[in-house]
């Protein structure tokens, strides 16, 4: 066996270490550490070659520590891990988009290509047409602060991601591409990134991203005013080469927005442009809200964002730390806002923005006892009573008549199993409770059943209605 054969399967075997631990999401293992390769083991660390369509601070913060504990693992010795950038990856990008293309997760094609060289040629020998563009009066609304390499996937959102991604790359595959979630999860950030990726690639595409308020505003607007505003009005939106409309859900109770929206969206549909819509419940929980349009928000792919784990409370936590250079928050402080906010990753950043400014004015590090009394109102917002597990495994139990000693021992009925795995789920989701605990209150089981669980129920959520119902009332039932 050669130098090279032995290092690839050094890393092959620390990747199914990492496979098999489960601390990788699928997104994360195919996207992420499917793409470095061993370049060299210096006996005292493993040096890691990644593309440079990868984000280094991404792989710091989420993948080094697992990658080093199943080093150690495979090797019976601790590994240092070193990241450097491969070898002349600027000059290889484009193959680097059909390799990041390939590695997405099963449910997408994996035919989709990146842009015909002679069409990215023609857009860079024409730079009249391009500074024309930067001139025009269309206004796309997008934020350029929001982009996917700022975006912290964790496995609440990992599906939603990879669906946002991919429609990004090959625009129409996924049309319309529906995003659903409470607010303060996320939405907005992807959907935006949607917008300013597509422009990153062809600068000259007309993308256009609106509230459903700014949208119903305008269509009023245009309405009472004399003229063409109403003709312009239709102009505007109908003529957009990708659509994105923040909180579609505003239009319910609307009748007349609605059917103005009806025909925007056929109009744009028909003709083969993008539309990406977010809302904060399914497309079928809108209450008054035409059939028609629901009809057609599910018609395409539909995901969901889910409120963040513990884990990925911490991983945002630790990566806007890492971008507004707060080295003065401690990663007690950190781990006080990752258990005391769990709903909202907004105002988990909002807390972490106060405090860093605090530690910046009085120059040392706040204590926790400082960061509680800086944070009240965020305190305030948060529900008072914590769900604790065995509340959740009582309302469970009582729902799917069983006894809790069924949802914490090793039976594996099908009542019985699904009924555990929705208990799981509840816990992931409302309780500041961590993989480890939650599996441990279940008959100490392990870290990557209870995400199995979480997706499983996730993914039936969306397909069983009677399911969905069953979850609504121990949701009731808990005051959640």
């Amino acid at each position: 066996m050669t130098a090279d054969d032995k290092k690839k399967k050094l890393w092959a075997d620390i990747v199914g270490d990492i496979r098999r631990r489960g601390d990788v999401g699928m997104y994360g293992l195919e996207n992420y550490i499917c793409k470095l390769e061993l370049r060299e083991d210096t006996g005292t660390k493993l040096v890691l070659e990644y593309p440079s369509d990868l984000p280094i601070m991404w792989l710091e913060l989420n993948y080094k520590e697992c990658i080093a504990n199943s080093a150690a693992c495979v090797m019976q010795a601790a590994r240092e891990i070193e990241f450097v950038a491969q070898a002349g990856s600027e000059e290889v990008s484009a193959a680097g988009s059909d390799r990041q293309e390939a590695c997405l997760p099963l449910v997408f094609d994996e035919s989709a290509k990146v842009q015909p060289a002679e069409q990215v040629g023609a857009r860079a020998t024409t730079p009249r047409r391009r500074a024309a563009r930067t001139t025009d009066s269309f206004n796309s609304g997008l934020n350029e602060e929001y982009d996917f390499d700022s975006f912290v996937v964790g496995d609440n959102s990992e599906f939603a991601y990879a669906a946002a991604q991919a429609t990004a790359k090959q625009p129409g595959k996924y049309n319309p591409l529906f995003i659903h979630g409470s607010s303060g999860l996320g939405k907005t950030h992807l959907l935006q990134a949607i917008g300013n990726a597509m422009r990153k690639e062809n600068d000259e595409a007309r993308v256009l991203y609106a509230t459903g308020e700014t949208f119903t505003n305008s269509y009023i607007d245009a309405l009472a005013s004399k003229g063409d505003a109403l003709r312009n009005f239709r102009r505007k939106f109908r003529k957009a080469d990708v659509l994105l409309i923040d909180d579609v859900q505003f239009l319910a109770h609307k009748g007349k927005t609605q059917e103005e929206f009806f025909y925007t969206f056929n109009a744009l549909f028909e003709s083969g442009k993008q539309i990406v819509l977010t809302a904060d419940c399914p497309a079928a929980d809108i209450i008054d809200f035409d059939e028609r349009l629901k009809s057609r928000f599910v018609q395409g792919l539909s995901v969901a964002l889910r409120a963040p784990s513990y884990e990925t409370r911490m991983a945002i936590l630790r990566a806007k730390r890492w971008r507004k250079r707060s080295e003065l928050l401690s990663d007690e402080v950190l781990d006080f806002l990752a258990k005391s906010i769990t709903r909202s990753v907004r105002r988990l950043e909002g807390a972490l923005t106060r405090l860093a400014t605090f530690a910046s004015f009085s120059h040392r590090r706040p204590t926790v006892q400082e960061a509680r009394a800086q944070l009240r109102e965020f305190m305030y917002e948060e529900p008072a009573a914590r769900l604790a597990i065995k509340d959740i495994q009582q309302c469970v139990a009582d729902e799917f008549h069983l006894r809790v000693s069924d949802l914490n021992g090793r039976r594996r009925t099908a009542n019985i199993a699904q009924s555990r795995q929705i208990a799981m789920f509840l816990a992931r989701q409302h309780t500041a409770c961590s993989l480890q605990d939650i599996g441990a209150a279940f008959g100490g089981r392990d870290h990557g059943t209870v995400i199995h669980a979480t997706r499983t129920v996730e993914q039936r959520l969306t397909d069983q209605p009677e399911l969905r119902k069953a979850v609504g009332r121990i949701m009731a039932a808990l005051g959640i």
